[in-house]
């Protein structure tokens, strides 16, 4: 099976569907274009649809915490506003993937206590705070198809089994998909990534803008790499984030974050609480059909019987240029780098150093109707398999 047979079938499929919706005008008439308004404004609600096909990532770099392939998936979410007045809102979406994953991805109350002033709080299953690629990192926000790393790939430290010592750490380097540790469950489970975007954390968040910043600040129950529905170790969160608009074309922002991340039972054997501690530096610059971003975010993890905490870099800058109405070209390029720990045998980085670069574009067949085709080149410095390339293609339907 060769790449350009993949890319012959993906793209194919893409141009498919695009003759299918140019086709069929009455049909595609039909569909919403805008979020539907009820009782007068009061509820609001919208969707999103995506489809996406890859051939199998044997490498399984695109693998989720969910235990399947973000490039093979078929997604549904609806979200929903309910606005009682000027001052409070309910918000919230609902997601199923793999026509089996259902999850209420996000379910909060928003209260604006000055109807003049741009500040609210919002309590429930709150809105990432921390990092600029959150919200862009899949579907109609995301210039290609495979998501930046630090937002996805699963490292093989996991909330609810350690290491006992270092060895039992480098044995696991690039095995992120299916780890297994000798304390806590012994059950081979998915890892965590450096910022989990597959769920939103439980807590409470205020935002705010006055002139060119903006800024939000949190406090939940859950970590960057795992947040919860319910706490699993009575320790709290900080989160926070600062963007700067000192232009029409630049955008800046910085974000930091601490919390522990271990579960309760790994907490108290250890002699100190083990901290996910993150900081992030991003910056965006957008003009006429010209789109770059970039960001850079260091975390560090601490845990029972490693003596340094676990630190991990993640580097990525991403563009899209309009070639056309409707259309455009993008590439992404990022990385993950990790510091050495030494073991019995020698040192090495504690998991495999990982870099990705992905090429493709898109074409929009209505305004709310995109198709998206990308190559993918995967490379990571160990796990059994160490590098694998992809060509996927993507249907994206949003009102």
């Amino acid at each position: 099976m060769t790449v350009a047979w993949l890319a012959r079938r993906c793209f194919g499929a893409i141009a498919a569907l695009t003759t299918l919706a140019q086709a069929t005008p009455a049909w595609a008439q039909g569909l919403p274009e805008a979020p539907i308004s009820l009782a007068g404004g009061h509820v609001v609600i919208g969707a999103e649809a995506v489809a996406t096909v890859a051939a199998e990532d044997p490498g399984l770099f695109n693998y989720t915490s969910y235990e399947y392939s973000a490039l093979r998936n078929v997604r549904f979410g609806l979200s929903a506003e309910v606005r009682a007045n000027d001052h409070v809102q309910l918000l919230g979406e609902v997601r199923i993937d793999q026509g089996r994953v259902l999850e209420a991805y996000g379910l909060y109350l928003r209260i604006r206590p000055w109807a003049r002033k741009r500040f609210d709080l919002q309590v429930g299953r709150i809105p990432p705070t921390f990092g600029a690629m959150t919200r862009t990192s899949y579907g109609s926000g995301n210039l290609l198809i495979g998501q930046p790393l630090a937002y996805h790939y699963l490292l093989s430290i996991r909330p609810d089994a350690v290491p006992a010592r270092p060895d039992d750490l480098l044995r696991m380097r690039g095995r992120g998909w299916l780890s297994n540790f000798p304390v806590g469950n012994r059950a081979p489970a998915p890892g965590l990534p450096i910022v989990n975007t597959a769920r939103w954390d439980t807590g409470l968040q205020a935002h705010g803008v006055g002139g060119m910043f903006e800024w939000t600040g949190a406090i939940s129950v859950g970590s960057l790499s795992d947040p919860r529905l319910r706490d699993n170790n009575g320790g709290r969160q900080l989160a926070g984030r600062l963007v700067a608009r000192p232009s029409a074309a630049w955008v800046l922002g910085v974000s930091a974050a601490q919390g522990p991340w271990l579960n309760r039972a790994l907490e108290d054997r250890a002699e100190r609480r083990s901290r996910q501690s993150a900081i992030g530096g991003d910056a965006e610059y957008s003009v006429g059909p010209i789109l770059i971003r970039g960001e850079a975010i260091r975390s560090a993890w601490t845990m029972p019987a490693i003596a340094r905490p676990l630190v991990a870099t993640s580097l990525l800058i991403e563009g899209r240029y309009k070639v056309a109405p409707g259309a455009y070209i993008a590439a992404r390029a990022d990385r993950l780098d990790f510091i050495t720990i030494r073991g019995s045998v020698g040192s090495n980085t504690w998991d495999a150093d990982t870099w990705r670069v992905e090429l493709g574009g898109g074409y929009s067949i209505r305004r709310n109707l995109l198709a998206k085709g990308a190559w993918q080149r995967n490379h990571r410095d160990g796990g059994r398999v160490p590098r694998d390339t992809l060509v996927t293609a993507q249907v994206v339907y949003w009102f």
